[in-house]
Order: C-alpha cells, then structure tokens, then sequence
C-alpha cells in the first residue's frame, strides 16, 4: 500500500504544484483520452516525503469565504474596455499592480494558438491578458516565478480560475501581504487537444495569430480570428459551433462537474466576471453596451485593490443579484448526456453530423446576435 496517492482524472484540476514541490522529480504528466494531464509517480524514485499531497490543494479543505460587497463596474480607459470581454476590470487591477513596480500574471493565447499563463511588467502588455480564453491555460513555472517575485519583495497580481488560484495558495502555504489574488467566475475548462481538433477541422491555423470568443466592441459572445497582419476576421455562425459546445458544457475536465469552488463563497481576493443579470434588485440607470463587469470583494486586499484603482467606473449593488445572474456562483456546470463521446466525435465524426448529434447547429439566433453586434459597432 503506497503512502503517497494523488488525484485521478476526476479531481485533479491539472495545476501541477505536485510536479514543481517534488524534491526527486519524479511525478510525470500522463494524457488522458480527452487531452487533459494527471500527474504519475515514479515509485520507484519516489522517497514518499509528502511534498507533493501537501501541496495539492484538492486533498486540503477550500479555504473560502463570503464576498464582502458586490459591485458593477468598468474601465474609463476607452482602449481597455474594447480589448476586453465585459467591462475591463482586470485592466484596472493590472495598472496599480504595474504602476507600482509588480508582476501580473494571466493566461494569454499565443501565435501557435496555445493558451499559457505568462508574466507581464509593463501596461502596454495588458493586452495580451485581456479577453476570455475558453481553453484551458498550462501553467507552466508560474507558480515558481510567483514566488521569486515575493522573495524579491515584488508585488504579484494572480489572475486564473479558481481552481488555479487554492493551487497557488497551496502552493505557497503562506499568504502575503505583496500578492494579490483575482478569480475568474468560471463554467468549466476545455482541454487543449479539444480546442486543437476544432482550429484544425476547421482550418483556421493559416495566418492566424489568436483566436477570439467574445465581442469586444460590444457585449457578449462572437468567435474571431485575428490574422498575423492584424486584421479581425469573423468566424461565422456555421463554424462556431467550438463555443456552442463550450456553452453546453460538452469539453470540461471531470473535475469541473464536481467543482468546490462553483458556489458564491470565493478563495481569491477579488471575482470578476461578466455582470448578467444587472439591474433585476435594483434600477442600473446606466448604458451597458460597452461591457460590464461583476466584481466581488472577498477580502481586506481585495477592497484595498478596489479603492486604489483608478479611471474607474464602480457602483456598489447587492451581492445576491450579482449571484443570481451568474450560474458558477451557485454551483458546478452540469455534466452533459454526451461528453464522454463528445471528444472522438469532434474528431471524427463529419461536422454536420457533430452538430446534428449535439444539437450544435447554429440558430437563426446567432445570426441576428451578429446583426446586432455590427450596429453596435456604429453606434
């Protein structure tokens, strides 16, 4: 009987602190058949030392708590509202950090259309952070870069999921009062190999530089490719069905249905997400169709990030309307009929054969939304 056991492919959330605590180096990343990782031990190299179960933050209680204020805000900064998916909060929090001499890390999608979690130092770099991401982000030696950084005595904002953010955390083992944790409300990840079959079906690799899920001149959902000259190309409805999958929840890790922290108790400092829902406690007499974000203020940190942000628009709302308008605040996304099939049929089945299956064809609904969001543009 070993003493050292780690998490199966139905809890691990694919952080690999295991990994980077691990003194022999000798926990290896298997593939699952739906193109997530889960750590494997060495036996034979492995010393049972413990490193590695201290430091995975699923076999540890959550450590979450209830958000102090809730609020409905964005950016003033004309450019960081566009570049982003609701109202440019992040942007917000990235600047104090950077203003003053600190680190961000986010996740970024880079030109081989591989979504990692980078490092940057200066504002004209938010750009690269800003956006949804609906893959899944490899983490790489971000945890280890973290804590150079406050070994440095550096300021440290930590964007991710969740789940990446109790990794961290457990990581670390300490708190401190130079790093600052931002949550992203999340529906669940998608694996790289899921997003990789989609760009390939469907060929959107040539002179593509990044892929793009959301309508940043607006409000709301629109796949785009951005080519390598910098032009912005729709991918229209008929090919999207990738985010329509996302939506039904048909590409998340197993652990996403079973998620401890999908619930309005929070493990980060500050939540972000979209504000749906505003406006349905009380009157929001103010225009949304920039963007509009959902803010969440867990902690002492949080509230002091808050309160320093400038060229900030914010007003103060009830926290239960901001839960309410947000499933993931409430509990897990549910894990859909077909996505134990849903990875091989994406890879072999005829695309409109996929889309008969899963009921992934589009609407005359994502055709108006298209409309719409054209004259918005012009407004």
């Amino acid at each position: 009987m070993h003493k050292i056991n780690l998490c199966g492919k139905e809890t691990c959330t694919q952080c690999f602190a295991c990994q980077k605590v691990c003194p022999k180096g000798c926990i290896d990343r298997v593939e699952t058949e739906a193109g997530f990782f889960i750590p494997k031990i060495d036996r034979e190299a492995c010393i049972e030392c413990g490193a590695c179960m201290k430091a995975c933050h699923k076999l540890k209680e959550p450590n979450l708590v209830k958000p102090q204020k809730a609020y409905a805000a964005w950016t003033t900064v004309v450019k960081d509202r566009r570049n982003s998916s609701s109202g440019g909060m992040f942007s917000v929090l990235a600047r104090m950090i950077l203003d003053d001499g600190g680190v961000v890390y986010g996740a970024t999608m880079d030109s081989d259309l591989k979504v990692r979690h980078i490092s940057i130092e200066n504002a004209s770099d938010i750009c690269l952070l800003q956006g949804s991401k609906y893959v899944q982000s490899d983490l790489g030696d971000s945890f280890i870069k973290v804590r150079e950084n406050l070994r440095e005595n550096r300021k440290v904002l930590f964007t991710g999921t969740p789940c990446q953010i109790a990794a961290l955390h457990a990581y670390l083992k300490s708190d401190t009062p130079l790093l600052f944790t931002c949550d992203v409300v999340c529906h669940g990840v998608p694996s790289q190999k899921a997003f990789d079959i989609y760009a390939d079906r469907n060929g959107l690799r040539k002179n593509t530089k990044e892929i793009v899920f959301r309508f940043t001149q607006g409000w709301g959902f629109r796949m785009g490719r951005r080519t390598s000259k910098g032009n912005f190309r729709i991918i229209m409805p008929g090919k999207a069905y990738y985010l329509r999958a996302f939506n039904k929840g048909l590409m998340f890790a197993e652990s996403c249905y079973s998620c401890p922290y999908a619930s309005e108790e929070r493990g980060s400092d500050i939540t972000i997400a979209d504000y749906w829902g505003i406006g349905a406690m009380l009157p929001f007499n103010h225009s949304v169709k920039g963007g509009l974000s959902m803010v969440l203020v867990n902690t002492v940190k949080g509230r002091q990030m808050l309160e320093n942000g400038k060229c900030l628009f914010v007003e103060e709302r009830p926290v239960q309307e901001a839960v309410q308008g947000n499933h993931n605040l409430q509990a897990p996304s549910r894990r859909p009929e077909g996505r134990d099939a849903y990875y091989e049929d994406s890879r072999q089945m005829a695309i409109k054969d996929l889309e008969r299956k899963y009921k992934l064809a589009p609407s005359a609904r994502d055709y108006l939304r298209l409309v719409k969001q054209y004259i918005v543009k012009f407004l």
